[in-house]
């Protein structure tokens, strides 16, 4: 049991850092700050409108799919709809919340700020849910990968880019990107896949290094322009 809260604790640690990272990149805002605590208390909120309508969804998938379509399908469905676009969107409205009321002096990195906090104190909450019943390892794993947060730190630099440039083509990697990369992730997992072929037991990790990949260079980016105008100056087309 121990080890089992030890490796809890210790997946919080990416979240925490990306958390105290943006929070500390306006250390003489207190408004700023506090709404980056408020955001991380909503993300973690978020958990359970998202549970609630993913157990729904599964009731109403299998009364209606169940022995119509192929398994392989079904499980298609649930991964990337059920649970991947619903847990990207309810973050994204999330995150769009304290963006819009903060709308007349909210940056480029502070909308990637809000998108990427929101991820954090998501997956702060589902890192305990997932605990019940699971293994020091995969807890670990699923901690240190930072998937849900580089999923709202790409979501987050592709929105602030379209209000940046004004130029709204930013939107489709903004949604794209980390609903194909969770999706591709959770699906990857199921045992009706890998059922198939056990070559297929290198796709988990296919998923996890395309999101690191794509993942680090929005953060280099992110760090970098931490200091630039253009990253940092009030956006006044937010909507």
């Amino acid at each position: 049991m121990l080890m089992i809260v030890l490796a809890v604790l210790a997946s919080f640690i990416p979240s925490m850092f990306f958390y105290f990272w943006f929070q500390n990149r306006k250390k003489d805002d207190t408004d700023y700050r506090k709404t980056c605590t408020k955001v991380l208390g909503s993300g973690m909120l978020s958990v359970f409108p998202v549970t609630a309508a993913s157990m729904s969804l599964n009731i109403l998938m299998n009364l209606t799919l169940k022995g119509r379509v192929p398994l392989l399908i079904q499980e298609a469905f649930y991964k990337f709809i059920v649970l991947a676009f619903a847990e990207e969107f309810v973050k994204y409205m999330t995150g769009r919340k304290y963006v819009l009321q903060r709308k007349q002096n909210v940056s480029w990195m502070d909308i990637a700020a809000f998108m990427t906090i929101a991820a954090c104190g998501f997956n702060i909450i589902e890192s305990v849910v997932y605990a019940i019943g699971s293994d020091v390892i995969t807890i670990l794993v699923r901690g240190v990968t930072a998937l849900h947060e580089f999923y709202g730190m790409i979501m987050g630099y592709y929105i602030g880019k379209r209000f940046c440039t004004g130029n709204k083509k930013y939107l489709l990697p903004a949604f794209l990107i980390p609903w194909f990369l969770h999706g591709l992730y959770d699906y990857s997992l199921s045992k009706e896949l890998l059922a198939v072929n056990d070559n297929l037991v290198f796709l988990p990790f296919l998923a996890i290094l395309l999101t690191w990949i794509i993942g680090f260079r929005v953060f280099i980016k992110l760090i970098k322009g931490r200091n630039d105008p253009m990253y940092t100056s009030p956006l006044h087309d937010v909507h």
